[in-house]
């Protein structure tokens, strides 16, 4: 009887020893989701004056981890998937910057790493599985987006380029990578776009935006999110961004930019765009290219590119796979709607249209029902 006693007590203590263990183990896994969820006693900066800081913040050096994550159920499309891969899925990028001109962005994957380094010489790209350096020599005015776009810096401060007379709205503050940041929401003032709001938070002083989130319409979470996971306010070492040099057993070549738009141009040298589409009068992106325009305003806005042959087909089968066909006076058409981002295809003949922006479908069906009857 006494030795089951003892048993006993030798087993409550036990129970209470690894319950003690258990408290702390959940306390100490917890502690950093809670320390993110406090609110942050961030200094109280009017949304006027926090969006001027956020746009004035390029010179702002730091270094930093940072993740962007993307809900958008789009479609890996042909020549397009790393462009795709960033809307639908999470990215990892491991950042330094020290000025518009000189910084460097590495996107980690499984068992993959491509670094893109900016320096006043041009731009180079490492590719560590492949162990090839490629440096790049010229300027893309207008290219497709990059991880390094996705960074929260560089994506708010787009955004505020676009969304000059939205509403704004102060935001609680928000503790984000040990930075007690401010917070402004942009609320569209464009009818047509499916979004809701943006969100951004930033430090307060100098208006270095630290998280972008993004919510579509009729949506309550955000569909895109991008956020630092660790951030320093602080110049990086310059040999962090110097390129490696070429050794022994890397490879190692030097290209031009692509020719992107000079390509199209001479694809669509016998096509145009029309002067307006759905009511949106059209827009040049540059001077001299006749096959890219963008129509509307603010996050309203959409651009319509004339696609080359096999692209525009290829681009036209994955649409229609995933998406809906539309009905057109003359010609096929594809349309594919994410909640935020709404990609059509036309192709009335021999001509292929891409069209994309973050709109409503109903724009998007309208535009197409125009380029169907175009000339």
């Amino acid at each position: 009887m006494a030795i089951g006693a003892g048993a006993t007590v030798v087993r409550r203590q036990a129970r209470r020893r690894w319950a003690i263990v258990l408290a702390v183990t959940v306390l100490l896994c917890g502690f950093p989701v809670a320390l993110r969820l406090w609110p942050a006693d961030a200094a109280e900066v009017e949304p006027t004056v926090l969006r001027a800081r956020m746009a004035a913040s390029a010179g702002q050096p730091y270094q930093g981890f940072a993740q962007s994550n993307g809900l958008l159920p789009v479609p890996s499309l042909p020549y397009l998937q790393q462009v795709t891969a960033l809307v639908s899925g999470p990215t990892q990028m491991r950042t330094w910057y020290a000025a518009p001109g000189r910084w460097r962005v590495d996107v980690i994957g499984e068992g993959s790493e491509r670094d893109v380094y900016q320096t006043p010489q041009g731009q180079y790209a490492w590719d560590y599985g492949d162990n090839q350096l490629t440096r790049i020599i010229g300027d893309q005015p207008v290219r497709l987006p990059r991880a390094a776009d996705m960074t929260p810096p560089e994506l708010a401060r787009r955004l505020l380029t676009v969304t000059a007379g939205d509403r704004l709205e102060s935001l609680p503050g928000k503790r984000v990578a040990g930075v007690a940041a401010a917070g402004i929401r942009l609320v569209p003032a464009e009818a047509g776009t499916t979004v809701a709001h943006v969100d951004i938070w930033a430090d307060p002083v100098t208006g270095l935006p630290v998280q972008a989130e993004i919510t579509a319409r009729g949506g309550s979470r955000p569909v895109f999110v991008t956020r630092f996971l660790e951030l320093h306010v602080s110049s990086p070492p310059a040999a962090v961004l110097t390129p490696p040099s070429p050794h022994n057993g890397m490879g190692y070549t030097t290209t031009t930019t692509p020719d992107v738009f000079g390509a199209l141009n001479r694809w669509a040298a016998d096509r145009s765009l029309p002067a307006q589409l759905a009511g949106f009068a059209r827009r040049d992106v540059l001077d001299e290219t006749p096959a890219v325009g963008v129509y509307g305003a603010g996050l309203a806005q959409f651009v319509v590119v004339i696609a080359p042959g096999r692209f525009g087909y290829s681009a036209y089968n994955e649409i229609s796979k995933y998406g809906s066909r539309l009905t057109l006076s003359r010609g096929d058409g594809a349309l594919l709607a994410t909640g935020l981002l709404t990609v059509a295809v036309v192709r009335p003949d021999r001509t292929t249209f891409l069209v994309a922006g973050l709109v409503d479908p109903a724009v998007l069906e309208r535009v197409a029902a125009d380029l169907a009857e175009a000339p």
